[in-house]
């Protein structure tokens, strides 16, 4: 999975930015993997709170879609914070490569969000047409 998070985050960065830092071996070989595997639990965690804790077991009525685009924002806000804190705690200098960092990782969070709804939401008890209905 190491590689497919670096190609991933490799890829998406070129996009912003197509020079590389002099630390780049740092986030090649823990940065991307670490960040990668953190934004994916803490988005399924998030998407297991929306439909089963709080659309399931507690009853809150929080299934509107409003309410799961709180949800998916609070997602892409904690990817932004999990790339800077992490790399920062690993000892990745400021730099325009962290900022577009944390602005792929929240665009990777939302879309790790939107994924995991499409494949859990079909079991919650009060949640499973959120957030559209259809097939999926």
């Amino acid at each position: 999975m190491q590689t497919f998070f670096t190609s991933l985050y490799s890829a998406l960065i070129s996009i912003f930015q197509s020079q590389r830092p002099a630390d780049y071996g740092l986030y090649k070989t823990d940065l991307f993997s670490l960040v990668g595997w953190s934004t994916l639990g803490v988005s399924l965690l998030l998407v297991v709170a929306f439909y089963y804790v709080f659309n399931s077991a507690l009853r809150t009525g929080m299934f509107r879609t409003p309410h799961w685009a709180l949800t998916l924002a609070l997602a892409a806000g904690l990817g932004v914070f999990l790339a800077n804190s992490l790399s920062k705690g690993h000892g990745a200098e400021a730099s325009s490569y962290l900022g577009y960092f944390m602005v792929v990782n929240m665009i990777v969070a939302a879309l790790w969000f939107l994924i995991l709804s499409v494949l859990l939401k079909r079991w919650s008890t009060y949640a499973r047409t959120t957030p559209f209905v259809g097939p999926f």
